[in-house]
């Protein structure tokens, strides 16, 4: 439970410029990042025993250009940039109902894009804070209470330590959240449907530099094709959320055979994949929405504070956007971080609210859901 705050950083004790960051992945890594560059000591804490990689690619554009470039990172992303994929959709025939070619690249500075395997992302990410900042991995939070002059933590492994603030970038199922805000119960915004993901090396399925979509009234698959891999993907329409347990894979292998033995196409080669040992990743289209992203000297980035669901596929975009404007504000008030966390939130929230709106009714097909996943 968070208790009481003051708004100005204690003057003096060994935690004033230290920060804990929950969470490794796009959101953690670029907070800790920006930290560092703040002149904060930062420790990352991540549940998982290395980084959670997996997912499918990651478009970059727009302010998410400016904010890699700000960081020294463009050189490296559009040395690792995806080639334009073609689109087709299917039938069961595997006859090609209609597409999209794909387009050159522009040369207008404007209209400039990149896709981006996530896990490449990932690893420019962590590359510019490994030695830096102190990494735990098999580390979780258990206990957070707001001090006046800092934040204890108590860890998984039972230990506590006090940091002057706290980021939970630690998903949309954060920790963080259920630990720190009274709402982190009714904040997830179910979207009607759920999906699965698993990335594997390269299996013929699907032609290099081209997606393939086979769809049914409720039920999308979908086959991303690279050079090296192919992208899985399966998607479901629910009328109302389905009790399952997070952790069980069996259960949720259980509920995507349920749901797409019946299909042809190649449905039944891409199920071949599902039953094999490997990681995947399964869970609810849904959103985060809270009445407030900070509490105290806690704060939340990206998916764990506005998840803006992953049929909208700017999850990766929304994390390094949201470290980048909370390290900004941070910035503008080095010494009151209540100001600060509000400036972020003030600035920040119409953007993500309208890229919500337009998720939700966008996105999400009533015959259909539209499958473009990065975990």
């Amino acid at each position: 439970m968070v208790g009481p705050s003051t708004s100005v950083l204690s003057p003096a004790g060994n935690n004033q410029k230290s920060v804990l960051v929950s969470g490794a992945s796009f959101a953690g890594l670029a907070t800790a990042y920006w930290m560092t560059k703040l002149g904060y000591r930062v420790t990352v804490v991540e549940l998982a025993s290395d980084l959670r990689r997996g997912g499918t690619p990651v478009d970059i554009e727009g302010e998410t250009i400016e904010i890699l470039s700000r960081m020294g990172m463009m050189d490296a992303v559009s040395a690792k940039a995806l080639p334009p994929r073609d689109v087709e959709f299917k039938d069961e025939k595997d006859a090609t109902l209609g597409g999209l070619k794909a387009t050159a690249r522009s040369d207008d500075i404007s209209a400039e894009q990149y896709e981006i395997h996530r896990d490449d992302l990932l690893d420019i990410l962590f590359g510019a804070v490994e030695g830096s900042v102190e990494m735990r991995f098999e580390r979780s939070l258990t206990k957070l209470e707001d001090r006046p002059a800092g934040v204890a933590a108590t860890f998984n492994d039972g230990s506590k330590e006090e940091y002057a603030l706290v980021f939970g970038c630690d998903g949309n199922r954060s920790t963080t959240r259920k630990l720190v805000f009274d709402d982190a119960n009714s904040s997830s915004y179910f979207m009607g449907g759920y999906f699965y993901l698993r990335v594997v090396e390269e299996t013929g399925m699907v032609p290099a530099n081209t997606s393939q979509i086979f769809s049914v009234p409720g039920l999308t698959a979908m086959l991303n094709g690279y050079d090296d891999r192919t992208d899985i993907a399966l998607a479901f329409r629910a009328d109302h959320p389905i009790e399952y347990g997070y952790r069980d894979k069996a259960q949720q292998r259980r509920l995507i055979h349920d749901h797409f033995d019946v299909l042809g196409w190649k449905v039944p080669a891409m199920l071949n994949h599902i039953d094999k040992d490997g990681d995947f990743y399964f869970d609810a289209a849904s959103q985060i929405r809270m009445k407030s992203w900070s509490k105290g000297r806690i704060a939340l980035v990206g998916d764990a504070g506005y998840c803006v669901s992953p049929v909208a596929g700017l999850g990766g975009s929304m994390a390094l956007i949201g470290a980048a404007r909370l390290a900004d504000a941070l910035r503008r008030h080095p010494t009151d971080y209540a100001v600060a966390f509000n400036e972020y939130e003030c600035k920040l929230r119409p953007f993500v609210e309208g890229v919500q709106k337009r998720a939700a009714t966008n996105r999400l097909l009533k015959k259909g859901l539209a499958v473009g996943v990065a975990p």
